[in-house]
């Protein structure tokens, strides 16, 4: 029964250990972002929700993209994604640059910098 156990432990630290890598190439982009830090706890059912950026789409309150392609260069990504905005389909690119905790979403509109959450 030990030797089992200790087995079974041994195989969940190699899969931790696995997924830890995983996630150490992940983009720099994944993660809640505010442009307050203050609505970091906010709902998504609130206007001044913050973004939640996975490694193929975003989520903020009524806006949610899939990614079509991403694409690196330097320390930009240019990012191009088919969005459902409040019930109505459009497509939207951006770029999205991160420094520290700091990532600067530019679109049409210019950029903005929002606050990673923590």
């Amino acid at each position: 029964m030990r030797r089992t156990l200790l087995t079974y432990s041994a195989a969940a630290c190699l899969a931790l250990a696995s997924f830890a890598a995983a996630r150490a190439d992940d983009p720099p982009f994944i993660g809640t972002w505010s442009l307050d830090p203050v609505n970091c706890r906010a709902g998504q059912e609130t206007e001044n929700a913050p973004i939640v950026i996975t490694k193929d789409r975003y989520d903020q309150h009524e806006s949610h993209c899939t990614f079509k392609s991403v694409q690196q260069k330097d320390s930009d990504w240019k990012v191009t994604s088919d969005c459902m905005v409040e019930g109505s389909a459009t497509p939207y690119d951006f770029t999205l640059t991160v420094s520290g905790d700091t990532l600067t979403f530019t679109d049409s509109g210019g950029p903005r910098d929002f606050l990673r959450c923590k």
